[in-house]
């Protein structure tokens, strides 16, 4: 098991999966920041979108892992979204390049999921 190190505003948090083992109610976030799925995300990348200058809004691997919530807790686009709190959301990854959280909208990861991964790679 690893250690992760992030900095958020300015604040080195230090974490490991070691620190919810044990722990009857972790969020799937908690997990899923543990993750690797760079190798899943660099496939999307390369075979799922045509012009790779403009798409990138969002880490793809980040939108992957955002599907699995969506799934996970079983609720719509828009709730799904709604029902992330910051936490959650700096665990996924969605700060952007100041340090800010930036989600994406229920319809921008419904798109992700209908045309990005499809019925295929949904399953």
């Amino acid at each position: 098991m690893e250690d992760i190190y992030t900095v958020y505003k300015g604040v080195l948090f230090e974490d490991s999966i070691r620190n919810d083992i044990g722990k009857e109610n972790v969020s799937v976030c908690r997990f899923l920041h543990f993750l690797n799925i760079d190798d899943i995300a660099q496939h999307v990348e390369n075979n799922h979108y045509s012009n790779k200058d403009w798409h990138f809004r969002y880490r793809v691997s980040s939108t992957i892992k955002l599907t699995i919530v969506k799934c996970f807790r079983n609720l719509s686009f828009n709730k799904t979204i709604s029902s992330l709190s910051d936490e959650e959301a700096l665990l996924l990854h969605f700060v952007d390049y100041n340090g800010y959280i930036k989600l994406p909208s229920g319809a921008t990861l419904h798109h992700f999921i209908k045309y990005r991964l499809g019925k295929e790679g949904l399953q």
